[in-house]
């Protein structure tokens, strides 16, 4: 970890991140509208699977994860900017140290759900229940995520 931190902090991402009046702000708007794309498209989907949303076809639903991906990955990108900004200052971070493991822990039941339960889920027919493991998935992928935004919020002051 010490050798990325190292690399980050001197490369050019780290550069333009703080030479550039424009570059942080800019990185936070694209790492917000990644969460809202994100979030958003977890929040159709697991909604749907843990049964709270009954209405939504499964299939549409499942639709959506291409989204999920494409804002998971706007995060990826400029939450990585973000970090070049100061690494040793986020490294530091509890609040940070918490969102790293709680995303690392929300990919890990994200692959739960994509080679254990996604195959299933678009077989069902509309109106279909999905099977107990895959609203557990879709439950705890709530939990998890509302965890990171908060924890998120808390960076700032921690």
């Amino acid at each position: 970890m010490d050798a990325f931190v190292i690399w980050i902090g001197s490369s050019w991402l780290h550069n333009w991140i703080n030479l550039s009046p424009w570059a942080y702000p800019a990185m936070e708007i694209v790492h917000f509208t990644g969460l809202s794309i994100l979030f958003g498209s977890l929040l159709l989907i697991d909604l749907r699977v843990a049964g709270f949303a009954s209405f939504i076809n499964m299939r549409d639903a499942m639709k959506f994860i291409p989204w999920a991906m494409f804002g998971f990955t706007l995060n990826l990108l400029s939450g990585t900017a973000l970090f070049s900004w100061s690494p040793d200052t986020f490294v530091a971070n509890v609040g940070f140290q918490w969102k790293m493991g709680l995303i690392f822990i929300a990919g890990l039941n994200a692959l739960w759900f994509w080679f254990g339960e996604h195959t299933e889920l678009v077989k069902l027919a509309d109106g279909e229940q999905a099977a107990p493991a895959a609203k557990v998935i879709a439950i705890v992928s709530l939990i998890l995520w509302l965890a990171v935004i908060s924890v998120a919020r808390f960076m700032a002051f921690l």
